[in-house]
């Protein structure tokens, strides 16, 4: 996974999430949405064929918080999740 910054203002980021597809780019998106500060949050993929893995993302924040903030706690969020899973995990495979 690479990010690359397309354009960046004070409520608002741009970027590519190059080496992912739909699966990662909707999981970030839908945390992203459940920050209150976060006025909006989409991706799209501009061709389906030549971009399919390189979402693009716009970020836009009331001010309270900067879009790069929202992006770390949407990550955190999804870390924290996939460490509850594996856990779980584990446990039924113990038994």
């Amino acid at each position: 996974m690479r990010i690359e910054v397309i354009k960046r203002e004070e409520n608002l980021i741009e970027f590519y999430l190059e080496g992912e597809d739909h699966t990662f780019a909707n999981l970030l998106n839908e945390v992203l949405h459940e920050n209150e500060h976060v006025k909006f949050a989409g991706y799209t993929i501009e061709h389906p064929v030549l971009m399919a893995r390189k979402p693009r993302f716009k970020v836009v924040t009331d001010g309270k918080v900067k879009p790069e903030e929202a992006l770390e706690e949407a990550a955190q969020k999804i870390f924290d999740r996939a460490r509850v899973l594996l856990e779980a995990w584990k446990k039924a495979l113990e038994g």
